[in-house]
């Protein structure tokens, strides 16, 4: 910000406005937002008590030059300071995310053999009913069909090494904007899949938590760069 500036005391006639010194220091502010539009805008409070704006502290135009660079590099350490802060804050959402990912991933882990044993036992049954034995033959294939369409072991197991892999990229830093965005496509590719295996209603409900909180995070993915 510039240096503090109280302006002589002359009559309001005779402080009027450098318009050379004011185009430059718009000029000034347009490239720096030109490259960094989050920089602040100069305030008019700030423009009028810029030294040599009322014409009453001509400053040489080596020390105007200074006066910019400082501008300069005190607008780009704010900025460099507020990205920081918004990163923080998105790192702690994305990593709030993944956990309640694994949560889910915890509860849909033990559903499969509950759900393959109960059919076992329905197929036995309905055997037994039918046909007046249990044909262990028929039913160990029947069970092996069934268990097949429904395993998700492989894309839950898959779904872990991608959060361990957002965590890794996370923690990394630096330009991770991409390759996040590719994770996220990952991330929701398994989800997706757990949902079309599913004859469960559990099974169904996880895996639409699953896409939800992926979006979620795909949504602030789009904010890193």
């Amino acid at each position: 910000m510039p240096p503090e500036f109280f302006p002589s005391t002359q009559t309001g006639q005779d402080q009027q406005l450098d318009n050379a010194l004011l185009e430059k220091l718009l000029q000034l502010e347009q490239t720096i937002k030109t490259r960094h539009p989050a920089a602040p805008s100069l305030t008019v409070a700030e423009i009028l008590k810029w030294p040599g704006m009322l014409g009453n502290d001509h400053t040489p135009m080596e020390e105007s030059g200074e006066i910019g660079i400082t501008l300069l590099q005190t607008a780009l350490e704010d900025l460099k300071a507020a990205r920081i802060r918004e990163g923080d804050k998105l790192k702690s959402i994305l990593l709030e995310r993944l956990n309640q990912i694994r949560q889910l991933l915890i509860a849909a882990s033990p559903r499969i053999p509950t759900l393959i044993a109960a059919f076992e036992e329905k197929l036995r049954i309905r055997l037994e009913e039918i046909l007046g034995t249990q044909e262990d033959d028929r039913i160990h294939q029947e069970i092996s069909l069934f268990a097949g369409k429904i395993d998700v072991d492989e894309e839950l197991s898959r779904l872990q090494a991608h959060l361990d892999e957002v965590e890794r990229i996370l923690n990394k830093g630096g330009s991770v904007g991409k390759r996040l965005d590719f994770m996220m496509q990952e991330l929701h590719r398994e989800a997706n899949t757990i949902g079309s295996k599913s004859v469960d209603l559990e099974i169904s409900r996880i895996s639409m938590e699953l896409k939800v909180i992926i979006e979620q995070m795909r949504e602030q993915v789009q904010n890193i760069e």
